[in-house]
């Protein structure tokens, strides 16, 4: 008989349009993680990122689940959630207010939070993170923590994530349908930063690309703060499609294919060995250019660079950036993507696995106390990883921001207040 979900335990689940994976830890007395239960099943259900077939994917939670309680030999009962797609926007806002006693108190942080809040959106979109970028005393620019100080006028800089409502609420109900409560939402490529980014690339400032099945997740930290992000609803979906149809082989030949043979940097004078493809069919032979498969490739890892490219010199992010960029997720293993990415981008590139940094937030959890499997040292894991250090990683009550007593609203007075984390 299966013991009761304790509450040293937390559980993560990374709900990926290729694959679920579920990872269950506990906290030791010294701060230390252990890993109790791993669970995978591929994903059903999902397009780049947003829930389609909402019985497929509760049917794939539930079998990544059970496998994670079988090695856990607990039951799970409540998760934190990534959470990406499409519909996921982003910017800056600012606030500013009157210091009410010259000396500036929490009041007064809550407040400039609050009018750089104060920005219309549309119906269907909802706030999942306000992130404090820096503050303003009087003119004085980057001030990363003001209670305290002395001053008139308070001004407030935030990055503020927004994503569509019916999409959070169709995972909500995937995973309440699957018997797992949703105790927070981050977004993936927060999450993916906290596993595998130094504080060191934090500090001085680097930027994360994570590559999934479905998006294409960037992020820029500078100042150990977030600075920018973005998600490309173009991914390693989208290499597997562009092989089956400009080949016209079977999906999973194309995937299987891609994972051997493929190479994003191969050049054209590169040696022209073929590959015999079976259609699935009574004498289906097809031969296929090696050299041919890692064009197609390439053509779409150079869209998704230029894309991201574009965005890096329309906002002047390279500036942000002088570490470079990480890449990461389960597009970052095809071969020649990372030497394509420094071709692209112009920008010292390196591949991100699932480290045992100290996270930048919580500096009290030393490299040695994060042991982590040889199972979870890939990008593939990074974002279920990052989730399962955030959730072990929460301190102390949040103030909400909403009186919404749905359970959906529920989850968002956790997102919205996540500020507090940063001060």
């Amino acid at each position: 008989m299966k013991k009761r979900f304790a509450p040293k335990f937390t559980t993560a689940i990374d709900i990926g349009t290729t694959k679920i994976c579920v990872l269950v830890a506990s906290k030791n007395d010294d701060g230390s993680l252990e890993i109790q239960g791993i669970g995978q099943h591929p994903s059903h259900g999902l397009k780049k990122g947003v829930v389609v077939n909402i019985k497929a994917t509760v049917e794939s939670i539930k079998a990544a689940v059970k496998q994670a309680e079988e090695m856990a030999g607990c039951s799970i009962e409540s998760a934190c959630v990534g959470i990406s797609g499409g519909h996921i926007k982003s910017f800056n806002s600012t606030g500013v207010v009157a210091i009410k006693n010259r000396d500036i108190r929490q009041d007064d942080i809550d407040r400039v939070i609050e009018a750089a809040k104060a920005i219309p959106l549309p119906q269907d979109q909802h706030i999942l993170h306000v992130l404090p970028q820096y503050f303003r005393v009087d003119g004085q620019e980057f001030i990363f923590d003001s209670l305290g100080m002395y001053g008139v006028r308070l001004e407030s800089q935030v990055h503020i994530v927004t994503g569509a409502v019916a999409s959070a609420q169709n995972i909500i109900k995937s995973c309440e349908l699957a018997g797992i409560k949703v105790s927070d939402f981050v977004l993936e490529q927060l999450a993916s930063a906290d596993a595998v980014l130094t504080p060191s690339e934090r500090e001085l400032g680097v930027g994360i690309i994570d590559i999934g099945g479905g998006t294409s997740d960037f992020a820029v930290y500078k100042d150990g703060r977030i600075r920018h992000s973005k998600v490309l609803a173009i991914a390693g979906n989208h290499f597997t499609n562009d092989l089956a149809v400009g080949l016209g082989i079977p999906v999973e030949k194309a995937e299987e294919f891609k994972r051997r043979y493929g190479n994003a940097f191969a050049h054209k004078n590169c040696s022209n060995d073929y590959i015999d493809v079976n259609l699935g069919y009574q004498d289906g032979i097809k031969s296929i250019s090696v050299a041919t498969l890692s064009e197609i490739l390439r053509f779409r890892a150079e869209e998704i660079f230029d894309l991201f490219l574009d965005e890096i010199n329309q906002y002047r992010l390279k500036a942000f950036m002088p570490t470079g960029l990480v890449l990461t997720g389960g597009g970052s293993l095809l071969a020649g993507i990372k030497e394509l990415a420094q071709e692209k981008l112009g920008l010292p590139v390196r591949i991100g696995l699932p480290e045992s940094y100290t996270n930048a937030q919580y500096p009290e959890f030393e490299p040695s106390h994060h042991a982590i499997p040889d199972l979870l040292k890939s990008p593939v894991y990074s974002t279920g990883y990052g989730l399962l250090v955030y959730g072990t990683g929460q301190r102390g009550s949040k103030e909400a921001y909403t009186t919404d007593e749905s359970s959906f609203g529920k989850i968002f007075q956790c997102m919205k207040s996540w500020i507090y984390d940063f001060f």
